[in-house]
């Protein structure tokens, strides 16, 4: 498996999973939902060193296919800009210049295609990352940091 077939890159014996990549995971899908390999990303994330994340989050992602400029995967780009923004502003690493092109029309939430008021949308806006309204795609801090993805429950 290589970075050439579009297959996870492969470093030192450890898959790296780069943002990169996600679009094509995530259209791919294994039957637990989109946010799995999101959450998969965050958890490399977290097991790694500044440098590789830097090589995480170097390469813009890109459409899987033209026509996913529609339907449920028209948010996926905006989802994977706003993760990598709040991860490189938690974390203190510069956020690659490519996340700030992609921005939804529409509030947005990591899984769902529309984020309306109502109590706890109000409630997930305001502990919300920073990065989560500058691309309008909205989350909690700990959406990032879910102990099943860890491996703790």
């Amino acid at each position: 498996m290589s970075a050439a077939d579009g297959a996870p890159m492969m470093s030192d014996g450890k898959r790296l999973l780069r943002a990169r990549d996600l679009c094509a995971l995530i259209a791919a899908g294994d039957g637990r939902g989109s946010v799995t390999d999101i959450r998969q990303f965050c958890k490399d994330w977290a097991a790694s060193d500044d440098s590789r994340r830097l090589k995480m989050i170097a390469d813009v992602p890109g459409r899987l296919r033209w026509w996913h400029r529609f339907g449920a995967r028209r948010f996926d780009l905006v989802r994977i800009a706003a993760v990598v923004d709040a991860l490189c502003d938690r974390d203190d690493v510069t956020v690659p210049p490519w996340v700030s092109s992609f921005r939804s029309r529409r509030a947005v939430t990591l899984s769902q295609p529309r984020f309306p008021s109502g109590p706890w949308n109000d409630y997930i806006r305001s502990v919300a990352p920073a990065a989560c309204a500058r691309r309008n795609v909205w989350f909690r801090p700990v959406d990032l940091e879910d102990y099943r993805v860890h491996g703790f429950a």
